[in-house]
């Protein structure tokens, strides 16, 4: 698990930086202002999940971690049409990282 809570904790750090939901429209720029503001429901459900499971690590808790990082990785996806101010190198960092987490998220249950 230490090396998913890593990934994890990269994830949130990458994606608490400059995105946020202002609109319906998510290719707007007042999209990718402040990400972290709109996004925190989803953080805080996810630290919450993650923070029960180290405590007691069963199966039903591994569940809801798992669920609540699947939907916070979901929200994120929508931070990927942002990328039009990103280099290409931090574009394919980006996807890099989504790709990554869902990969550890599918297998997370599994031990």
């Amino acid at each position: 698990m230490n090396k998913k809570t890593l990934l994890i904790a990269a994830l949130f750090a990458l994606a608490l930086t400059t995105c946020k939901k202002d609109k319906d429209d998510d290719d707007d720029l007042g999209f990718c202002s402040n990400y972290a503001t709109e996004y925190a429901e989803e953080t805080n459900t996810v630290y919450a999940a993650m923070m029960a499971y180290a405590s007691n690590p069963t199966h039903e808790t591994c569940v809801a971690y798992k669920d609540a990082y699947q939907d916070y990785i979901d929200a994120l996806k929508k931070f990927s049409n942002c990328a039009t101010l990103w280099t290409p190198q931090e574009k394919a960092n980006w996807q890099a990282s989504l790709d990554l987490a869902e990969d550890n998220i599918t297998t997370l249950c599994d031990e």
